[in-house]
């Protein structure tokens, strides 16, 4: 109940005739091929607007250059699991038997650079630099330039899922129960004995690393210690990816639809979006703290940002009073309240995110009390929807969130 609650504040929260509004859209369906069971793997952001997103299932990329209201669809000879973009033009994917590909035009075209000889996972390029460096199974660490890739030799064989480097030459990567630092060499580190499947160093000394039971560690010192923090999940859902915009803005997704967020560097995290999906999310990023994206298998994309304003106008009549939806979110019904001081024609109608209307719940006159009606969402797609109640001049409109799943 409590992160039904937290969501719906997120959501509903509201000042002024305009409320500012934010929460989480399902936006699958505005992807080229949108199926259920096309598994995305990896995106990079540049900005609120423009992205990349990778498909584990075919060889596809999909870009989009406004929010993720639309896609184009882009190509690779085979799956990528992993993405980095340097600029909206120069960029580089890997996946699929270790290929690496590089993109000059903004991923019209995709050309085959080279192979680091086994599945990539993860890619990550410092901050204003050409050279980045990729991991992937069988221990295999690869620097990448425009020319091609080199190894650098690990020294292990254990699965590198993730690679995360702060500044040119000094980086961390992490697969199995191993963290190890690069800075010139490379040297394993002694966190807590985990199975670690992310990580992420927000600069040259702090960052995180997530992993099986939703384990959760940091460091503040470069990796002399990884300490661990206290993950609010009960259910102790695996994670698979973490994020952070800056030393206290995190995120962490993973098993089951997990999404766990923090404000003060992980020192309390919480459930964020409880009942978005039950579906392995494995990236997630965000451009700011109000524009991110979450996604994961079975045809999962989940954007957090700025809901579309509802009007409510401001000369009310006393007593009449449109209660929330609930429950909200919701993924099959859900029950709509309203008081009115005196018997009343009511007009009750629900409408989609563009204000279009899809059906009318009540239009008749209603006696003096409390009413209520159930709305059944069977057979529309997942996202928000508008109810418009009006009455003796009273008009209100509130927002609710369905998910199809």
């Amino acid at each position: 109940m409590k992160n039904f609650k937290f969501l719906m504040l997120l959501l509903f929260m509201a000042s002024g005739s305009f409320a500012q509004q934010y929460g989480w859209v399902n936006i699958i369906n505005n992807l080229p091929k949108s199926t259920g069971t096309l598994s995305l793997s990896d995106m990079y952001w540049l900005n609120n607007n423009e992205g990349w997103i990778c498909s584990s299932a075919i060889g596809e990329i999909y870009h989009t250059t406004d929010g993720g209201s639309t896609f184009t669809t882009q190509t690779t000879d085979y799956y990528t699991n992993a993405i980095h973009m340097l600029n909206s033009n120069e960029g580089y994917a890997g996946g699929f038997n270790g290929r690496v590909y590089r993109t000059t035009d903004g991923g019209s075209t995709w050309v085959y650079l080279s192979s680091i000889g086994s599945s990539l996972l993860s890619i990550s390029f410092p901050p204003s630099s050409t050279t980045g460096y990729c991991s992937g199974y069988t221990g295999k660490i690869y620097r990448i330039t425009a020319t091609g890739v080199s190894a650098m030799s690990s020294g292990i064989t254990e699965n590198l899922s993730s690679v995360s480097f702060p500044s040119s030459g000094l980086g961390w990567t992490c697969g199995g129960s191993l963290i190890i630092k690069y800075n010139g060499s490379w040297l394993q580190q002694d966190p807590p004995v985990e199975s670690y499947n992310s990580i992420f160093m927000v600069n040259n000394t702090t960052g995180w690393a997530v992993g099986a039971m939703g384990m959760i560690v940091n460091t503040t010192d470069g990796g002399l210690n990884w300490n661990y923090q206290i993950n609010p999940d009960t259910s102790n859902r695996t994670l698979n990816d973490v994020y952070f915009l800056n030393a206290t803005e995190g995120w962490a997704v993973g098993n089951s639809g997990v999404i766990l967020h923090t404000t003060n560097g992980g020192k309390l995290w919480t459930i964020e979006g409880a009942g978005l999906t039950t579906n392995m999310l494995r990236s997630v990023q965000f451009t700011s703290t109000k524009n991110g994206y979450v996604l994961g298998n079975k045809g999962t994309l989940l954007k957090f940002g700025l809901l579309t304003d509802v009007e409510e106008l401001p000369a009310q009549p006393s007593g009449f009073t449109l209660e929330q939806n609930y429950p909200n979110p919701f993924n099959k019904a859900t029950t709509i309240t309203w008081h009115q001081p005196e018997k009343a024609h009511v007009v009750l109608k629900v409408c989609d995110f563009k204000g279009s209307e899809l059906k009318t719940l009540v239009d008749g006159e209603q006696e003096k009390g409390e009413h209520n009606v159930k709305f059944d969402a069977a057979g529309l797609p997942s996202g928000i929807y508008i109810y418009k109640f009006q009455t003796n001049g009273y008009i209100k409109s509130k927002k609710m969130l369905f998910f199809n799943n």
